[in-house]
């Protein structure tokens, strides 16, 4: 992992490819690095009515930057894109039915009460499907194109041509899907109270609350990978020929 000096002046995105246990530090702070990474830190905190200083000091400290998230910052970039692909793509295809089952099990049970889990329902079904689809753009247009690229480069010979033309435009509608998922994910934050079960709330309700949390936080890393380490350098690539 980078150890390059951190500055105000430096982006969010950037200091997290450089080490994604930083990301705890933003998560705790309230800043945005994942689908805003491309703010500076001062921009940042700005938004997040935080001083730049202590968050960077807080970066500086190893006591709050821990844990055995790997540095993905040296992997190669097909491995990048094969973790995207076995851990993020899979888990959703293998688990996002399941979720949405218990969703609209306890807003069925206690929207009476509590009707801001209708809201929630429709948000989470409106992304799963909004999600489904941006998976399979990646998985039968960009991802091939992006491993022929990387073949191609160790090999020392032109990458087929694209029906594209370039990645970067599926780059670019790619990220701007990114944006539309990460508002409706902080839209879905905000109506469940931060992922919060009230006290009348059953066991199926904390469940719930549990597997949307770590549902955003995984999508966070996802979209962080792509849009810090994974466009850029295969963009790089292919202007290296």
């Amino acid at each position: 992992m980078t150890t390059t000096k951190l500055t105000k002046d430096m982006t969010v995105g950037s200091m997290v490819a450089g080490d994604f246990n930083r990301a705890q530090v933003f998560e705790r702070l309230g800043i945005d690095y994942c689908c805003h990474g491309a703010d500076t830190l001062d921009a940042a905190c700005k938004k997040a009515n935080r001083c730049p200083d202590e968050v960077l000091a807080a970066l500086a400290d190893k006591k709050e930057v821990t844990g055995g998230t790997p540095d993905f910052s040296s992997w190669p970039l097909d491995l990048l894109v094969d973790y995207v692909l076995k851990k993020h793509h899979r888990n959703f295809h293998l688990h996002h039915d399941e979720i949405m089952q218990l969703v609209a099990k306890v807003a069925s049970v206690h929207g009476g009460r509590h009707p801001e889990l209708l809201q929630l329902r429709d948000k989470v079904a409106e992304s799963f499907e909004e999600l489904d689809q941006h998976f399979f753009k990646e998985e039968h247009v960009l991802f091939p194109q992006l491993y022929e690229i990387f073949n191609a480069h160790n090999e020392g010979r032109p990458a087929a041509p694209f029906h594209c033309g370039t990645i970067a435009h599926p780059i670019r509608q790619m990220m701007l899907e990114h944006d539309t998922t990460g508002e409706m994910w902080e839209q879905i934050t905000k109506i469940s109270n931060n992922f919060t079960t009230p006290e009348d709330g059953c066991s199926s309700y904390r469940l719930m609350n549990e597997q949307l949390k770590q549902f955003f936080l995984d999508l966070k890393e996802h979209i962080a990978l792509e849009n810090n380490l994974i466009f850029p350098g295969f963009l790089g690539m292919e202007q290296q020929g």
